[in-house]
């Protein structure tokens, strides 16, 4: 058995395809992988000629008004469904964790189809989430005087300094913002008063995110004005919350939206035993 870092991603990419989107195009869901100069990196197994299993990685910071912490994000772990159950992912995620110790993370992020198989290698659920099911039944919404709108491209920088005034956030440039906000199958809306840009709201990216309002930032009346606008064209809207929902849960709650409480994704220090910082804060956006 040979394991190595894939250096042409075109085989690893399309064994993740097959599997995660039989039907589909996966590539353009993750821009920070797949993308000419992305940051981020496919490993793979490879048995001879054939690669039997692969997995990308991503390195972030995680940002804290304490101050930051280097991660390493895993996703789209796959292996060939003719060898399954012969140690080749469990391999794969060693070489993943290696790496990434090696390039300064402190701790392993995943998001887990199968909780069970990551638990028994030294993965815990980790990261605060609060869902909200927001639907047409609720309450009237806050009265506003702020247009809604579909985001113009060039507003990108806007966006990017909303978001970056969350105090705990996932660290990325207003590059890598610009190229996330193209994903594909997500609606970025955003609300304006007196022709400046007061808050936004992503919904919805590829298959993974599908009628999920999963990223906002500024005034939490303009992103409030933004869920009413999705509501007139959706019977229902799911939002994930990451983290404290703060005011814009205060708003939910009012309405009488159901609050469920859940977890992030999982989590496995890669240097000493101490977990994340309290408050892990991890946006939909930039998930593998």
């Amino acid at each position: 058995m040979k394991l190595d870092v894939e250096t042409s991603t075109e085989e690893a990419a399309e064994l993740m395809r097959s599997i995660l989107r039989p039907q589909g195009e996966l590539t353009s869901e993750y821009p920070l992988v797949f993308g000419d100069g992305a940051p981020g990196q496919l490993l793979a197994i490879r048995e001879g000629d054939l690669v039997v299993s692969s997995c990308a990685i991503l390195k972030r910071d995680l940002v804290y008004p304490e101050g930051t912490t280097p991660v390493g994000f895993i996703g789209s772990v796959v292996t060939h469904p003719e060898v399954r159950g012969q140690g080749y992912a469990t391999k794969l995620l060693q070489f993943a964790e290696e790496t990434l110790r090696a390039d300064g993370c402190q701790h392993a992020l995943l998001w887990a189809d199968d909780p069970v198989f990551y638990a028994r290698r030294g993965y815990a659920l980790d990261g605060r989430e609060v869902d909200f099911l927001v639907d047409r039944t609720l309450g009237a919404f806050p009265v506003t005087d702020m247009k809604v709108r579909a985001m113009r491209a060039e507003e990108s920088g806007v966006v990017h300094d909303l978001y970056s005034k969350h105090a705990s956030r996932v660290g990325r440039s207003a590059a890598e913002t610009a190229t996330l906000l193209s994903c594909p199958r997500m609606i970025v809306l955003v609300a304006e008063l007196e022709g400046e840009v007061r808050s936004y709201l992503c919904f919805g990216r590829g298959a993974d995110l599908e009628g999920v309002a999963h990223e906002w930032g500024g005034t939490p009346e303009g992103v409030m004005a933004c869920l009413d606008e999705l509501l007139a064209e959706n019977e229902s809207v799911f939002v994930m919350a990451p983290g404290d929902p703060g005011a814009m849960g205060e708003h939910l709650d009012s309405l009488g939206a159901l609050r469920a409480y859940g977890r992030l994704g999982m989590s496995k220090p890669l240097v000493g035993s101490e977990g994340l910082p309290e408050g892990a804060f991890i946006w939909g956006l930039d998930s593998i």
